[in-house]
C-alpha cells in the first residue's frame, strides 16, 4: 500500500528514504539573536522520529533583523554554528534529514521586526503593507548576495544536508522576480532575464561557497495570484534556469503575503488544490519537484505520484497534526492518523498573534520539550460530562496518564457542538477530528456513555475523584422586540436542516457563524443580507479564512450592513438603526439569528457544594474557537 510514498529519491547526491517532505514553517521558537532553543529542536527530533524524509526548516535570515517575525534563526557566526549542530545531530540521529531554509524578508516584515532591512527592488509596498520598504542600490544587492552564500556555508558547517532558498511568497527574492513588485530600470529589472538575476546571482554565490557536492534547492511562488504577478509562464522559464544554474530541487508553492490563503490554504480550499501547477513545472526540469498545499491524506498524496504531478509531497500542517503518519501510512495505521482539517488557527494564525506555531488537532506539537509521557503517581476516577471536543480530549490524556475514565454524554453520539460547526460549506474535514478521538478512546478503553445525561445526582453516584465539566454552550437570543416571531430561527436549525428558510433572509450577526449560515443559504438559492452591529463582519477570524469567507460574500452578493444595531422585527420587516438613520429591510421571509452562544456550566457549583475537585474546560469555561478549548480539554486530563 503506498509504495510510491515510500520510495527512496536522490535530490543531488542527498539520498531520501521516502518522498514525504515537512516543508519550512515559522515556529516563532528561536531566541532573539537567531539560537536554536531546546523547544525548537524537541519539535524537529518529534517529527524526525515520525518517519519523514525530509524536514526543512523555518527560515534561516541571512543577515540580523531579516525577517518576517521578529525571533527568526540565524547562524552568522561560529557560535550560532555551534548551537546549530545540536540541531542536525538530534534529527539525523531520530532518523530523518534535515534541510534548512535561507530568507531576506525584503518588505514583507511583521510587528516588532527593526525596519532598518525593509528593503524591495523598488520603494514601494504591497497593498498589504503598512511601511515603504527603501530600494535597494547596487553595492547593497551585491551584499546581501554575498550573505546568502555565507548562510549557506554556515548551515554546512553545522551539519545541514542541503539548503533551500526562499524565493516566494512577497519575500525579497520573488519582490525581484515579479513584475507586481520590480519597477527597476537597471540591469535587476524590466525583462524577466533581468529580475531573475538577483536569484541566479544568489545561487551562483551559494554554489560556489558550498561545494558541487551540498544539495540547493529553490521554493518558488509559481504563481503569485496578484494582477502582473508571476504567472505559469513565467515560472516555466524560471524553473528551466534554476536548473540550468545547478539547483537540485524546485520546491513549488505560490501566492503572495496578500493573498496568504494561497500559501497557507484553509478548508475553504480544495485538496491538493495547487498539484497542476507543479506539473507544469515538473514537464520543463528534469530534476526533483515538489508540490505542497492542502495535502494532507496519503491516498491523495500516492496519487500526485502516481500521475506524475511532482516527486515529493510537501505535508507542513500534516506534520503538525500528525508528525508520526509516515510511520503510521507506511504500517496500515490509517485509523490513527489525525488529520490537518485546514482550520489555520493554530499554524499561521498563531505565527500572526505572535504565539509558536500550535495545531487544534494536537496540542502537543511545539510544545514536546516540556509535556512529558508518563503515568501519573496515582491512579483516579475521573469523569468527563461532555463528549465535544475539549471533553474527549481531556478523556484521552487522563487515560494514557493511567486513569479510569468514563465519558457522559446526553446525546446518542459524541462531538457537541462541533458536529454542527462540520455543516457550513467547505467544512466537512472538520467531522476527521471527532472520528479520531472516538477511535482513539476506544483503543485506550475509555467508556462513554451515550443518552445519558450528567446530573449531580448520577455523578456523585459514580464517586469520581475528579470531574471534568465540557458541556459547551448554547446559542444567545438577543432581547429584539419581535425576536419571538415564527419566522425568526436559530443558525444552527438552519444548518441542522431542522427548520425552512425563505427567499429573502436576514442574518443577525456577522461573525463566522452568521458568515457561514448566510452563505449556505444563498447556495440553497436565498438572498441574504447580514446584519452586524460592530464595524465589520468576521472580526479576529484567521486572515486565510477571512479572504475566503469575505470574497464568498462578495461572490454570491450577499448584502452587509455593518454598525447597524436591530431595533425590532414586524412580520415581514426588520428594523435597524445605523448611526442616526433607520433602515427598514422589507419583504424579509425569514430572520436567522446567529448572534453568538453562551457557556453551559450549571453543573460547576453544586459539585463545589459536594467537594468534587471540578476542572471546565471548552466552551463550557469560556466560548472561543477550537484551539483554546482543545489545549484546555489536553491540559486538564495532563493535570489529573
Amino acid at each position: 500500500m503506498y509504495e510510491k510514498l515510500f520510495e527512496p529519491i536522490k535530490i543531488g547526491n542527498l539520498e531520501l528514504k521516502n518522498r514525504l517532505v515537512v516543508p519550512a514553517m515559522s515556529t516563532l521558537t528561536a531566541t532573539d539573536d537567531g539560537a536554536a532553543t531546546e523547544q525548537f529542536i524537541a519539535y524537529l527530533e518529534r517529527k524526525a522520529k515520525g518517519g519523514w524524509g525530509l524536514i526543512v526548516t523555518e527560515y534561516y535570515g541571512v543577515a540580523p533583523n531579516v525577517g518576517f517575525f521578529p525571533r527568526m534563526l540565524g547562524i552568522w557566526n561560529d557560535e550560532l554554528v555551534e548551537n546549530h549542530k545540536e540541531v542536525t545531530r538530534r534529527v539525523h540521529v531520530a532518523g530523518s534529514k534535515i534541510a534548512a531554509q535561507i530568507s531576506h524578508s525584503g518588505r514583507e516584515t511583521f510587528i516588532g521586526v527593526s525596519d532598518e532591512n525593509l528593503v524591495a527592488p523598488s520603494p514601494y509596498k504591497d497593498v498589504s503593507g503598512t511601511k515603504k520598504p527603501r530600494e535597494l542600490s547596487r553595492d547593497e544587492i551585491k551584499e546581501i548576495i554575498s550573505q546568502y552564500g555565507d548562510t549557506a556555508y554556515n548551515l554546512k558547517r553545522a551539519g545541514f544536508d542541503a539548503v533551500e532558498i526562499y524565493a516566494a511568497h512577497g519575500y525579497l527574492i520573488s519582490n525581484f522576480l515579479s513584475k507586481y513588485s520590480n519597477r527597476r530600470i537597471d540591469e535587476y529589472g524590466g525583462c524577466l532575464e533581468n529580475r531573475m538575476r538577483f536569484l541566479l546571482e544568489i545561487i551562483s554565490d551559494v554554489r560556489q561557497k558550498v561545494g558541487d557536492d551540498f544539495p540547493i534547492m529553490v521554493r518558488i511562488s509559481t504563481k503569485e495570484f496578484v494582477p502582473g504577478g508571476l504567472s505559469i509562464g513565467e515560472t516555466r522559464v524560471i524553473a528551466k534556469k534554476l536548473e540550468e544554474s545547478g539547483v537540485d530541487c524546485i520546491d513549488c508553492s505560490q501566492g503572495i503575503f496578500t493573498v496568504s490563503n494561497n500559501i497557507v490554504e484553509p478548508m475553504q480550499m480544495d485538496n491538493a488544490v495547487f498539484v497542476d501547477i507543479s506539473e507544469e513545472i515538473k514537464k520543463v526540469v528534469s530534476i526533483p519537484v515538489m508540490c505542497a498545499g492542502r495535502i494532507n491524506e496519503a491516498c491523495i498524496a500516492e496519487t500526485i505520484l502516481d500521475t506524475h504531478k511532482a516527486d515529493l509531497i510537501g505535508m507542513g500542517r500534516a506534520s503538525l497534526a500528525d508528525p508520526d503518519f509516515p510511520t503510521k501510512v507506511k504500517e496500515g495505521r490509517l485509523d490513527e492518523i489525525r488529520y490537518c482539517i485546514g482550520c489555520v488557527q493554530g499554524c499561521i494564525g498563531g505565527n500572526m498573534r505572535g504565539e509558536n506555531c500550535h495545531c487544534l488537532v494536537n496540542p502537543e506539537i511545539n510544545r514536546e520539550f516540556k509535556l512529558k509521557d508518563e503515568l501519573a503517581s496515582e491512579r483516579k476516577k475521573v469523569v468527563v460530562v461532555g463528549s465535544g471536543p475539549a471533553g474527549l480530549e481531556t478523556a484521552i490524556v487522563a487515560r494514557r496518564r493511567g486513569h479510569d475514565v468514563t465519558v457522559l454524554e446526553k446525546d446518542n453520539k459524541p462531538g457537541g457542538t462541533w458536529n454542527i460547526a462540520c455543516l457550513p460549506l467547505h467544512k466537512g474535514e472538520l467531522i476527521t477530528f471527532t472520528k479520531w478521538q472516538v477511535d482513539e478512546c476506544k483503543r485506550l478503553g475509555v467508556e462513554i456513555q451515550y443518552n445519558t445525561n450528567g446530573t449531580v445526582d448520577l455523578i456523585d453516584s459514580m464517586k469520581p475523584d475528579e470531574v471534568i465539566i465540557a458541556t459547551g454552550c448554547k446559542p444567545f437570543i438577543p432581547p429584539i422586540p419581535g425576536s419571538d416571531a415564527p419566522n425568526v430561527v436559530m443558525a444552527n436549525d438552519v444548518l441542522q436542516q431542522n427548520v425552512t428558510f425563505g427567499k429573502n433572509v436576514v442574518v443577525l450577526g456577522g461573525g463566522s457563524v452568521g458568515v457561514e449560515t448566510g452563505e449556505y443559504m444563498s447556495f440553497c438559492g436565498s438572498d441574504v443580507t447580514i446584519v452586524e452591529m460592530r464595524e465589520n463582519i468576521l472580526i479576529g477570524l484567521e486572515r486565510e479564512t477571512y479572504l475566503m469567507l469575505t470574497q464568498s460574500v462578495k461572490d454570491r452578493n450577499i448584502h452587509v450592513y455593518t454598525n447597524s444595531k436591530v431595533m425590532s422585527i414586524g412580520e415581514n420587516t426588520v428594523t435597524l438603526q445605523r448611526k442616526s438613520h433607520e433602515i427598514v429591510l422589507e419583504e424579509v421571509d425569514t430572520v436567522v439569528v446567529a448572534a453568538g452562544s453562551k457557556s453551559v456550566n450549571d453543573l460547576v457549583e453544586p459539585l463545589k457544594v459536594l467537594n468534587y475537585h471540578v476542572q471546565v474546560v471548552g466552551d463550557a469555561k469560556q466560548v472561543r474557537n477550537g484551539l483554546p478549548a482543545v489545549y484546555e480539554g489536553y491540559m486538564a486530563g495532563y493535570s489529573i
